[in-house]
């Protein structure tokens, strides 16, 4: 077998960085996510829970089924892949035994006989793709079992704000992700039974709905929307405008938790730095969030 160059051990690590970065430029950080997508990622044939890297690569696609499979698993399963289907990498280490004396090429069951110190072990990074079986037609999926959930029950405080609220953007509830779309305006959210506690949904619905006030028709925000903005600061101004004003609207509806403390405190060191930065950002983001809180509320001035 050909050895893999360097060139291409490299860009393994740069589909990684890619998709990861490409993720938190959308607001979407896979290892801090309210809601829980029906488990862990696993494979669908094995059962096996994806681990280490592997696994926010996955939960970062914001699929609402959290099981995956190769090419060749779909086949088995008489399934096809849906035409225009993004697979997605799924990396493991490989690795390539040597004797140090004469250079010989020697498999893992070999090199483990030998004395210590007489084998040269490399390791590199591979990958494969895997798909979501929302992306697979042609077979039946039975999913495994999963604990049942309470029915959601919406909170009367949290509702009457949204209601009264002036020219929400729409509210979908489709892909697994939460994310405010400035162009088409409108909030997506995942399914309500997907979040850990009703509190935590209306937590991260106010997220996205404080984005929405960015929007040119209504506060205009040009951190929200102005491509040129980008690199400036912009995207940490708007984002922590969103968490001060969602913050807010949940103090006055009542449902602030104490896990969201401690959630809020892993983003402290974050903060710091963009705060060490550009010692504008918190007086403007906060001005900024209080006038949306207002816009919402009614008492824009």
């Amino acid at each position: 077998m050909k050895r893999q160059s360097k060139k291409s051990r490299t860009d393994v690590y740069q589909i990684v960085n890619e998709r990861i970065m490409a993720s938190l430029e959308k607001g979407i950080v896979p290892w801090k996510q309210p809601w829980s997508v029906m488990g862990l990622p696993k494979n669908f044939h094995s059962g096996k829970v994806y681990k280490g890297i592997n696994l926010w690569l996955l939960l970062s696609c914001g699929h609402a089924y959290p099981y995956y499979l190769t090419f060749k698993q779909a086949e088995g399963y008489g399934a096809k892949i849906r035409k225009g289907a993004k697979s997605v990498p799924v990396v493991y280490w490989n690795f390539v035994y040597r004797h140090k004396g004469t250079g010989e090429k020697l498999t893992e069951a070999e090199a483990r006989k030998l004395p210590k110190g007489t084998v040269d072990r490399k390791a590199f990074l591979k990958y494969y793709n895997v798909f979501n079986i929302g992306d697979i037609d042609g077979a039946k999926w039975v999913m495994p079992e999963t604990v049942k959930k309470t029915p959601f029950q919406t909170i009367a405080a949290c509702e009457k704000l949204l209601q009264n609220a002036p020219d929400l953007p729409a509210i979908r509830h489709g892909e697994a992700q939460a994310y405010y779309h400035p162009r088409k305006d409108y909030i997506n959210m995942p399914k309500k039974e997907l979040f850990h506690s009703e509190k935590h949904y209306y937590q991260c619905l106010y997220h996205e709905v404080i984005h929405g006030t960015g929007h040119p028709k209504r506060l205009d925000r040009k951190e929200l929307w102005d491509t040129s903005c980008k690199g400036k600061g912009c995207y940490a101004r708007e984002e922590l405008t969103a968490e001060m004003g969602a913050s807010y609207l949940g103090n006055l509806c009542g449902i602030w938790e104490e896990d969201q403390q401690e959630n809020s405190s892993v983003y402290i060191k974050h903060w710091l730095g963009q705060l060490k930065n550009d010692k504008r950002l918190l007086v403007e983001a906060a001005g900024k969030a209080q006038k949306a809180v207002d816009y919402l509320t009614g008492n824009l001035t």
